[in-house]
């Protein structure tokens, strides 16, 4: 195993909501709002259950390859060449994801605090940090897990009871008044976003206790839900019918808050979205680094944190001429490659795992 350090159980546990949180809760509120209107809130229950399946399916895998990665035991199903080949669409599905978090980092710093400096920067500067902490290993990455989440949480749930007095819950009615077809098309991008707990499949040779992987994965997307189902209420019931005219509406609400009457609330969450930003980003990468030494038969992983970081820096600079194209993408390209690479090719493995005759070892 390239990976020699473990990471507790709360660690694993706090990836994997962070994992989703991090981008979804700013993003999906008005990408969902778009399509299911007033009732977009009952998009997170819908796309908590695509989650579950996921973590089962991911975990089942698991359970029959102990101590083995996705990547690695992609192989031992598939054989060498086409596991192998399967591996490097993998990889990409990684960097991919991983070039999309770079530049909506960059595009949204670039927006909100520094609009005269080269989006290049940004990209850069994260990936750097993310590239320490990737070389520091896993263990690194989960304490600092344990420290940014539950600092965040915080602060989010006191931002949003500040608000109290503004909401009004009477936005949210007529529960289903266009009937349920627009709250499963507002689904569309939330079930692949959802479907990235698929990294619990890189992760889980690295959990100290491996047997408990399947519950805490599923009790991680029952909180992500939760987490998810909270902050659309509250944003439905402040911005109501205006929410979809939005693009950032979890920025909007902080910006007139003032802490002793110089502090713009709106800067702290700045910094605690960069945060989360960064350990989302941190874990993609470490995935993608991990996956490719793999691959190759390395020894050591560190050797590819560089290049690999270059290769992603790269790629969310040229992926994309401006932010416009970044939510085309999330709508109409993310959810076909997320359904594939997190539904159809982990089932047709576990199906083939079965036939194969590979049993369960816990």
């Amino acid at each position: 195993m390239l990976e020699k350090g473990k990471i507790p159980s709360i660690a694993l546990f706090l990836l994997l909501v962070n994992l989703v949180s991090a981008t979804a809760i700013v993003s999906l509120p008005a990408a969902t709002a778009r399509f299911a209107g007033r009732d977009a809130w009952l998009v997170p229950i819908i796309s908590t259950i695509s989650g579950i399946i996921v973590i089962l399916l991911v975990t089942a895998l698991g359970r029959r390859f102990p101590g083995k990665s996705l990547i690695e035991y992609t192989q031992d199903i598939l054989g060498g060449w086409l596991g192998k080949t399967v591996g490097v669409f993998y990889l990409f599905f990684f960097i991919q994801t991983s070039g999309v978090i770079i530049r909506e980092f960059g595009e949204l710093l670039g927006t909100l605090v520094m609009p005269r400096t080269p989006i290049v920067v940004f990209c850069t500067v994260i990936v750097l940090l993310a590239a320490y902490s990737v070389r520091s290993g896993l263990e690194v990455i989960g304490r600092l897990a344990e420290l940014i989440l539950p600092l965040a949480t915080i602060f989010y749930i006191a931002v949003f009871l500040t608000t109290w007095q503004k909401v009004d819950f009477s936005r949210l009615l007529p529960v289903l008044e266009n009937g349920f077809a627009p709250v499963l098309l507002g689904s569309v991008i939330p079930l692949g976003w959802r479907g990235e707990v698929l990294l619990l499949a890189m992760l889980l040779p690295c959990l100290a206790e491996p047997r408990k992987g399947r519950m805490i994965g599923i009790w991680s997307v029952v909180l992500l839900g939760l987490l998810l189902l909270f902050n659309e209420i509250i944003i439905i019931a402040l911005f109501g019918p205006t929410l979809n005219r939005l693009i950032f509406p979890t920025f909007i609400i902080p910006s007139e808050i003032l802490v002793g009457g110089f502090l713009r609330v709106d800067s702290i969450m700045v910094i605690v979205w960069m945060s989360g930003i960064l350990l989302k980003l941190a874990i993609f990468y470490y995935a993608t680094v991990l996956g490719t030494a793999q691959l190759l038969n390395l020894k050591d992983y560190k050797p590819v944190v560089l290049p690999i970081g270059v290769i992603l820096t790269a790629f969310s600079i040229l992926s994309f001429e401006n932010y416009v194209e970044i939510p085309a993408h999330v709508i109409k390209g993310f959810p076909g490659w997320a359904y594939l690479f997190e539904w159809v090719i982990p089932l047709a493995l576990l199906l083939i795992a079965v036939i194969r005759g590979f049993k369960p070892k816990y």
